[in-house]
């Protein structure tokens, strides 16, 4: 009778991945035992300073010299409204500095002067892409983006008299017709809003400018 030999049995491959945390677990198909798996997390690095959100030198993918920031583009009648919407987006895009001189240029020898010309050139391009053609060959040769910006507020947030004189004579004439009560209102309220905006304001302190205050908030 033959003897019936022993084979050695094959030792199972281990069916245990260890990484380091987050343990999670599996069934196997071949043993039915559970398995436990480990994944680890990415080591945590400190981002460079040209990839903080809060760097006013940071330029995103989405930011290109053609951008029209601003719609309807700057006239001689509506510099109000396209100041206020022209300083959201760049307010959104951390580049307000640029326009108000708060970021200076710095010496040609620094190491961010390469990026502030960047920044001021781009900043530069927005307001140029977003005024009239009439206004922008008249700002297109100044060499900096609060240059352009001084520029433009002194031409256009003066003599605001007959603007709002106009907007006034408006109101006299303003109807509801077949507009709805929200509608109407809605426009109403739109003018004041634009005559509230041209109105040049003078703070004053005084016990007067105090009780009337106190008068409009009752």
């Amino acid at each position: 009778m033959a003897q019936t030999r022993n084979r050695p049995q094959r030792e199972q491959p281990s069916s245990s991945i260890d990484y380091d945390v987050l343990p999670s677990s599996q069934t196997s198909a071949t043993t039915g035992q559970r398995t436990t798996l480990t994944v680890s997390d990415p080591p945590l690095r400190d981002r460079p300073a040209q990839e903080d959100a809060n760097n006013p030198y940071l330029m995103s993918t989405g930011d290109h010299p053609g951008v029209i920031l601003a719609s309807p583009p700057l006239t001689d009648t509506n510099f109000q409204q396209w100041a206020h919407d022209f300083n959201l987006y760049v307010g959104a895009k951390n580049k307000t500095g640029f326009l108000t001189g708060t970021i200076p240029q710095p010496s040609s020898d620094h190491h961010l002067f390469d990026s502030w010309s960047r920044c001021n050139q781009m900043v530069m391009s927005w307001i140029i892409h977003s005024v009239s053609p009439e206004i922008k060959s008249s700002i297109i040769y100044l060499d900096s983006a609060v240059a352009m910006w001084t520029e433009l507020n002194t031409r256009f947030n003066q003599g605001n008299g007959p603007r709002i004189f106009d907007l006034r004579t408006s109101l006299i004439s303003f109807q509801q017709g077949d507009d709805s009560v929200s509608a109407y209102f809605t426009k109403l309220k739109a003018i004041w809003d634009k005559i509230n905006e041209l109105r040049q304001r003078t703070p004053c302190t005084c016990a007067a400018a105090n009780d009337s205050l106190k008068l409009q908030n009752l």
